[in-house]
């Protein structure tokens, strides 16, 4: 059979070059009708002596610069939406200042002599705003070693985290002040912690060297100065006012003072990062020519399979040894980037073949090698800075899943994520096998945003996708999160001739069709990207398990199915103001008897603006989108997404609409009954970008936000499978539509 790339492209993908009109929907306030009156009186009483008790017991509160934080804890069943925020009254007048999301609240940072004023605000509150404030919250209380163990026992957070030589390592999080004096003081205590060994530094030197495959046999760093990680923590806290670190702490005792200090916004244990073990046997043979094969990057243990050097496009300077590197399990999911398909021919797969860059990162379990996430992440940026061309990661290891707060995403979930947006590129992240340790949620860094995260798939008789495998875990993420973003077979042959089964074997075959997405592209982004995969996945909800399916339905996803026409575009979204493309037309083909019959679907994905604390709330940015259809003069009825994410109650709206999730995707089947009616020729597609949690990022409004990009997949599908609608469309959107892939110009048949 030929391969994929080399079969005659007769649909691409198009590209829409359609300008929106703008409009600026007026914003709402805090009035009258915001306060829950019958709530008022009550919770005037009940905050008033909780702060008294706060202020009677100071003596006792960690301070900074006389300022110590404090948890709101607001009412969950009608006031987490962001416009309930009571910042009017935990607002500078009353000495507080709102400083970072928290569970079901917020984090703030409070002058402790101040408080008899909030005391008064509360007993005596002027304007309906304060007024509101006090009806939404239920709850004052201090930031207390409680809420910093985020309901673990001392204990459990010292079990949990790994020995080291000297003690255990942890990720401690400084705490998030927003007054300079107190960010200054902070850092004293934690330098005056660390002259008594109560905190002790790691260290990190990594830096690559450009070689070939057989120089870089054994790791190689270029010489620099090591680098303290409470040196480095120091430096960014007092740049950003944001800084983590890993560290060691001698005994539990220390662990108690840590925590005692009011230094620390939040302490994870150090987690190591692991694979499955895979089979052995015979190697095959590779494919012959992969000169245009694009590259995926392995972050694994590494390429040891002589029949496969001439499908390395690069092996970097190794992070661990060859002695320590898992190279059975990097071979085998090599084997699968390369040509997945052809050790699987009983499967429904692409028949795409890739080149991998070595990336030998990951130990064997039982491997003597010791490092935090940050050392990690100093070697991922380096790798993502000297070998570009490598636009997808596949990353099919995972860290355990002990612990895990369900509100807070992990650390190098959280690093992962931000190295990605920074460099521009995809990774592909397995979610995760079941385990005795977890058997709920992905494990890390299967909860980063940015990723695509794979789960597995069991194969029906005729090899094609069946139900989820009970081998690998499932969603969702913290804080909602939906994850896994797609799944695909998690059985499969492999390097060896033999069969294993696991999320590290998933995650490959994604990261394949990832990558030829990206070659095929004239301008590829990795959100681009991620929302053509999905685009391609066959579910219309999202499944904890599945995800959104698998993304290859016999057809790619650079391509239009047959009787179908996609359109694919990016925009950038000025936060507040609604957006509306509104000349779509409406191809004859989805018109029966004056009716509309057919499907389509809607697919976005917003590069959200995320918390720097890594906790609840994560996402500060929504999309809320929607295709409608004209059904009279001046008059439009949804299509695709009901909007209702700003109608709901806020929780409902969370739990049921998933509404702080990135992606967002709405499909409607219109192909029984007697159809839709409507009036018009075209379809109106609006988007708007929401913000919540300014103040974390030390802004008012939302317009300091900056313009957001979110890339959009359009689908349309005649109900008889038509294919004349691709050439109508394009032939109506005439200037305004270009293919979306290189070298292949569009072709209308009139």
């Amino acid at each position: 059979m030929a391969e994929e790339r080399d079969l005659p492209l007769l649909y691409p993908v198009l590209s829409l070059q359609m300008d929106p009109s703008l409009r600026s929907p007026t914003g709402r306030g805090k009035g009258i009708d915001s306060i829950v009156t019958e709530r008022l009186g009550r919770q005037q009483e009940v905050l008033a002596q909780e702060t008294r008790d706060i202020y009677a017991d100071s003596a006792n509160l960690p301070t900074y610069s006389g300022l110590t934080h404090l948890v709101v804890r607001m009412f969950s069943e009608d006031s987490l939406a962001p416009t309930h925020t009571p910042d009017d009254l935990f607002s500078p007048e009353q000495g507080c200042r709102l400083v970072a999301p928290f569970h079901n609240g917020y984090l703030i940072e409070a002058e402790v002599k101040a408080l008899p004023r909030l005391i008064q605000a509360i007993e005596r509150p002027t304007g309906y705003a304060v007024q509101a404030d006090i009806s939404r919250v239920s709850a004052l209380e201090p930031f207390d070693t409680v809420n910093r163990l985020r309901g673990r026992s001392i204990k459990e957070l010292w079990d949990a985290a790994p020995e080291d030589d000297d003690g255990r390592l942890f990720v401690v999080w400084l705490a998030p002040f927003r007054n300079r004096t107190a960010q200054a003081e902070v850092l004293e205590r934690i330098e005056a912690l660390s002259k008594e060994q109560i905190l002790l530094p790691t260290f990190t030197s990594v830096r690559l060297m450009v070689g070939s495959p057989d120089e870089a046999a054994e790791p190689r760093s270029v010489t620099t100065p090591r680098q303290s990680s409470i040196a480095r923590v120091m430096r960014d806290y007092r740049n950003t006012g944001v800084g983590r670190a890993a560290v060691r702490i001698p005994n539990r005792d220390g662990l108690v003072r840590l925590l005692a200090s009011g230094a620390s916004y939040r302490i994870d244990p150090v987690r190591p990062i692991r694979v499955a073990a895979p089979g052995e046997g015979t190697e095959p043979l590779a494919p012959a020519n992969l000169s245009n094969a694009p590259i995926v990057a392995v972050i694994d243990g590494g390429l040891h399979a002589q029949s496969y050097s001439a499908a390395e496009a690069f092996r970097a300077t190794p992070f661990v040894t060859n002695a320590q590197a898992d190279r059975r399990h990097g071979n085998c999911v090599s084997s699968l980037v390369i040509h997945g398909h052809a050790w699987n021919s009983n499967r429904s797969l692409p028949e795409l073949d890739c080149r991998v860059g070595s990336v030998q990162a990951v130990p064997h379990a039982n491997a003597n090698r010791r490092f935090d996430e940050r050392e990690l992440v100093d070697y991922l940026v380096e790798v993502a800075r000297l070998y570009p061309e490598a636009r997808v990661w596949n990353i099919s290891a995972n860290q355990d899943g002990v612990g895990l707060d369900p509100s807070e995403v992990s650390v190098l979930g959280h690093e992962i994520g931000l190295l990605a947006r920074a460099a521009n590129i995809l990774p592909v992240i397995s979610v995760g096998n079941v385990g005795p340790d977890n058997s709920t949620r992905p494990n890390p860094p299967a909860d980063c945003e940015a990723a695509i995260v794979v789960g597995g798939r069991q194969a029906l008789p005729d090899g094609t996708p069946g139900d989820g495998c009970p081998s690998c875990l499932s969603g969702p993420g913290p804080d909602g999160m939906m994850k896994p973003d797609l799944s695909w077979f998690s059985t499969l042959r492999m390097l060896g001739g033999v069969v294993e089964t696991g999320s590290s074997y998933a995650a490959p075959l994604v990261s394949s069709l990832a990558a030829h997405t990206f070659a095929q592209l004239r301008e590829p982004t990795p959100d681009l990207v991620k929302a053509l995969l999905i685009n391609a996945a066959e579910r219309e909800e999202h499944d904890p398990r599945l995800g959104w399916g698998t993304p290859y339905q016999g057809h790619l996803p650079w391509t239009c199915a047959p009787g179908s026409v996609t359109l694919a575009w990016r925009a950038q979204l000025e936060p507040g103001t609604a957006y509306y493309w509104n000349d779509i037309p409406i191809p004859p083909e989805l018109v029966r008897n004056k009716k509309l019959f057919g499907r389509a679907s809607l697919t976005a994905v917003l590069r959200p603006l995320v918390s720097p604390y890594g906790g609840a709330n994560y996402f500060a940015s929504r999309l809320e989108t929607s295709l409608t259809f004209p059904t009279g003069p001046k008059k439009w009825s949804p299509l695709l997404g009901s909007m209702q994410e700003s109608t709901l109650a806020e929780q409902d709206a969370r739990s049921e609409l998933r509404k702080w999730q990135p992606i967002r995707r709405h499909c409607r089947n219109f192909t029984k009954g007697v159809g839709l009616g409507f009036s018009g020729n075209h379809l109106r597609l609006y988007a708007r970008v929401f913000m919540r949690d300014l103040y974390q990022f030390g802004w008012t409004h939302h317009s300091q936000a900056g313009p957001q990009d979110v890339s959009f997949v359009l689908t349309l599908s005649s109900a008889d499978g038509d294919k004349s609608i691709y050439d109508s469309t394009a032939q109506a959107l005439g200037n305004f539509v270009e293919s979306a892939v290189l070298n292949q110009d569009i072709e209308v048949n009139n």
